[in-house]
């Protein structure tokens, strides 16, 4: 904790800092600086004005309330005493001075209160809220419109958190202004490729405050899982080699193009679901001779109905594909009709042929990660590369984790997969018991018939053959087949 409360205390008595600090949990870093931070800079300043936001008002306020009863019972230690009119959980001053706390949720709104110190703690509350987009952005639009506005020129700001997503309030901040925030990220376990300002050597544990051991540390990280491993022991919302699909998949087995002369080529679409500009996933993929799934081309991106199926009709014209696969798990009947009105008018698409997947009878198996699982060990082992690059496609891969919403373009690379895949596998091998000799199989197994049909000459040269056609009705009932009645059909020899 030495490194955070120094930063702390820079933030405190300097001007204009700008500090994210992501720990594990339970180490004492919200008491550090959601309550100490408080009462630390209003011994300095008594005349300073602390906002202290959260998630939730009511995080905010335990916080709040923590320090407050601090101030109660040791105001003579600490140099100033709490204000009789101002002495809620939510807002509480400094007796004689201008200085003092306000605590509220992030969301909540700030009016008319400034401040000379932001403390941030936990913006988003969960893995849940994270992985919402609009959650998101409506977090970071109420730091940026709210709270930053509320800071006196010559304030600091300090934030701690739990990197669960890679858009997060921390992740905007330091891909929007990397220069202007110092982040101090300290890992349970040190790891190559996860920023660590203790500069310690892969492998090494944190010193804890709860005293978790390493091996503690490893056990844990079987308990909880890889994604909140990550998220809240290593401060990061991924493991760097990648989460469900690993980078160095992508990279070992990747080709600098896709054969050509493909046995088929497929459009696969998992749709925008409301129709407004949501996220649609588009992808494009080719099956060769030797079995191989290629993925050669993505056009995911944010778009109304319309423009997604436009798209899918455009990149299937683009890359010779004669069919477009729509995800129908939900308004399946709906997407599929939206698509073939769009090829009506289209030109040069009449080819084009669109159906839903997974088809009638084909219930969702799974969520998922169960239904990418086929996929997930193609690309592990080969049977599914990329052709060139895709690198929207391949940082959704790599960062996509269980328990998160699973990307649109994943999604969409997983029904092409699906529909290919079983082309790929359709292989037919006839085999004998060991222990016979092995023999030419017999004349009618390698006959040819002409176009897949009996030819006018076999009917005619056919050798007749004759069966029997009966039936049974009660007793009391006239059979008109109560005997046996010949038939004569042709039958190939």
């Amino acid at each position: 904790m030495a490194l955070i409360s120094d930063a702390l205390l820079d933030a405190i008595t300097q001007p204009d800092r700008r500090v994210i600090i992501t720990c594990p949990p339970r180490e004492s870093k919200s008491t550090t600086v959601a309550v100490v931070g408080t009462l630390f800079a209003l011994m300095n300043n008594p005349d300073e004005r602390v906002i202290l936001a959260s998630y939730a008002d009511s995080l905010a306020w335990e916080h709040s309330r923590t320090a407050r009863a601090l101030v109660e019972e040791h105001h003579d230690v600490l140099g100033f005493r709490l204000s009789a009119d101002k002495t809620s959980a939510a807002r509480w001053a400094v007796a004689g001075r201008s200085g003092g706390l306000l605590a509220v949720g992030i969301t909540s709104g700030v009016t008319g209160f400034g401040a000379g110190l932001l403390l941030v703690d936990d913006a988003t509350k969960n893995a849940a809220e994270a992985d919402s987009a609009a959650s998101r952005a409506r977090v970071l639009a109420e730091f940026r419109a709210t709270l930053m506005t509320r800071v006196h020129p010559g304030g600091s700001v300090v934030i701690i958190g739990t990197r669960w997503h890679e858009t997060d309030l921390i992740g905007s901040l330091l891909r929007e202004e990397p220069d202007r925030w110092r982040h101090i990220n300290i890992p349970a376990v040190a790891e190559a490729g996860i920023p660590d300002a203790l500069g310690r050597l892969p492998g090494a544990a944190m010193t804890s405050a709860l005293g978790r051991t390493r091996d503690q540390f490893t056990d844990l990280r079987r308990s909880v899982g890889e994604r909140a491993w990550y998220a809240l022991f290593q401060g990061v919302p991924s493991s760097p080699e990648g989460g469900l699909i690993k980078q160095d998949w992508l990279d070992h087995w990747r080709l600098p193009a896709a054969p050509p002369h493909p046995v088929r080529t497929v459009v696969a679409v998992d749709p925008a679901d409301s129709g407004e500009r949501d996220a649609a996933g588009i992808i494009a993929a080719t099956l060769a001779a030797n079995g191989r799934v290629h993925l050669i081309a993505d056009a995911t991106g944010k778009m109304t109905s319309d423009e997604w199926a436009r798209a899918a009709i455009a990149l299937a014209l683009d890359v010779g594909a004669s069919e477009i696969h729509v995800e129908a798990f939900a308004s399946g009947a709906t997407y599929v009709r939206i698509v073939r009105e769009a090829l009506a008018r289209s030109e040069g698409a009449r080819h084009i042929s669109v159906r839903g997947w997974p088809p009638k009878g084909h219930p969702r198996k799974g969520d998922a990660v169960t239904r990418s699982a086929a996929m997930l060990q193609a690309l592990e082992t080969g049977r599914c590369v990329i052709a060139g690059n895709l690198p929207d496609f391949e940082t959704a891969a790599v960062r996509w984790q269980a328990g998160q919403h699973q990307p649109d373009c994943i999604a969409a690379a997983v029904i092409a997969f699906d529909v290919l895949a079983p082309v790929a596998g359709g292989q037919t091998t006839i085999v004998g018991p060991w222990h016979r000799p092995q023999s030419q199989p017999p004349e009618w197994m390698t006959r040819r018939i002409l176009n897949g049909r009996t030819s006018p000459d076999q009917l005619t040269t056919a050798a007749p053959h004759r069966s029997y056609l009966s039936r049974s009705v009660k007793p009391s009932g006239y059979d008109p087949l109560a005997y046996p009645r010949p038939t004569l059909r042709p039958v190939l020899t």
